[in-house]
């Protein structure tokens, strides 16, 4: 199984999210709803996840920290930032802070799930298919 943490604090978009990737992949999706709940999570011995989705407009602690934090702890995980932000300093910043893919959201619910297909095909459909390469 894929592990996929998204940390975001719109709960509809953790909803689209979780239906866009469950509908195509075999995943578990744990969702952080701020800053400080993720990295918390990331602590955890037991908790890896393949994949991070981070919102930067988080309660708490902004995801620009958030990424930060990561990185200083963690070089490989995968993270996307998702993103309702258009700033293109948000872009920079992010980028600079360790981020493997920016993305903005869109508040259109079409745009914003073809936006989560094009990630998954991009970072879930590959950790599938080597997990599955693996398995046999």
């Amino acid at each position: 199984m894929i592990e996929i943490l998204v940390v975001d604090g719109n709960a509809e978009h953790v909803l689209l999210v979780k239906k866009c990737l469950s509908n195509h992949y075999y995943v578990a999706v744990t969702v952080a709803e701020d800053g400080e709940q993720a990295l918390l999570l990331l602590t955890s011995p037991d908790y890896r996840p393949n994949l991070i989705l981070l919102e930067l407009n988080l309660p708490r602690l902004h995801g620009h920290e958030v990424l930060r934090r990561i990185r200083r702890r963690n070089q490989t995980v995968p993270i996307v930032v998702l993103s309702g932000s258009r700033s293109q300093e948000d872009v920079s910043r992010a980028y600079a802070a360790g981020a493997n893919m920016y993305a903005e959201k869109s508040w259109d619910p079409d745009a914003f799930r073809r936006t989560i297909q094009a990630i998954a095909q991009l970072w879930v459909t590959p950790l599938a298919a080597a997990r599955a390469a693996h398995a046999t």
